[in-house]
């Protein structure tokens, strides 16, 4: 089995894109293989709806390459599940997002979760998506941000990990919160020891998404036709 992680940014090196490819094959079984690459264009890191936009349209030109490459099912790796919808009308293996994956895994445990982006200014953008959530509009008691950017997400563990359990412990007292959803696949890997710590569960979509995916292949549960209707180009966009 062949899982494709597809970044929806362009400015990951190949060192880290292989970090990643190492991180998340822990959480498959010994006969799948993941493979992560970015889009080829678009932003550098996704900020705002605008680089939402440009990038959705390069998720869908990666989507169709990997199925055509042989991939058994695709990831997208952020947590706003970039182009998910335009994905599955183009191709017929799953598509997964790691934001509604989490919601859906965080609606069985939880009775109310704090959601955590990067920064600040992410949280009006990260409210209003998660609104049209019926989860998120029952069981969402607050979307919290690190303050950290991104790049600094990724490069500084240490300091990540420590804004991280800050804002964590924040969510527990203030916001009453019995579950955390790391809203930011830049924290991927934070989650098992801060949870050991505090009386919550943390939900890390990376590795809910790559495991849900591999389920996915071997149950053959992919969206349908009725739903997704293939793509027919009669627009005549450019893939």
């Amino acid at each position: 089995m062949k899982i494709k992680v597809i970044m929806s940014d362009k400015a990951m090196s190949r060192e880290t894109m292989d970090a990643r490819e190492e991180m998340l094959g822990a959480a498959l079984s010994s006969d799948a293989a993941v493979s992560v690459d970015c889009i080829k264009r678009g932003p550098d890191e996704l900020d705002c709806n605008t680089d939402e936009a440009f990038a959705a349209a390069e998720m869908v030109k990666e989507s169709i390459k990997a199925e055509k490459e042989g991939y058994d099912a695709i990831v997208i790796y952020c947590f706003s599940d970039v182009g998910i919808d335009a994905m599955r009308e183009n191709v017929r293996i799953p598509v997964i997002g790691p934001g509604e994956t989490s919601l859906a895994a965080a609606s069985m445990l939880c009775n109310r979760f704090t959601v955590l982006t990067s920064e600040s200014v992410n949280i009006p953008r990260t409210y209003r998506r998660l609104m049209r959530n019926g989860i998120a509009r029952e069981k969402m008691a607050s979307v919290r941000a690190l303050d950290i950017p991104i790049g600094e997400l990724r490069s500084n563990s240490e300091a990540a990990e420590e804004y991280i359990r800050a804002v964590c412990r924040k969510a527990v007292e203030e916001d009453r919160a019995d579950g955390i959803i790391l809203g930011c696949l830049g924290m991927a890997g934070y989650g098992k020891r801060i949870e050991s710590e505090l009386p919550v569960k943390i939900f890390d979509p990376a590795f809910i998404a790559i495991a849900y995916a591999e389920m996915c292949v071997r149950t053959n549960l992919v969206h349908a036709e009725a739903a997704y209707p293939v793509f027919a180009n009669n627009s005549h966009v450019e893939l």
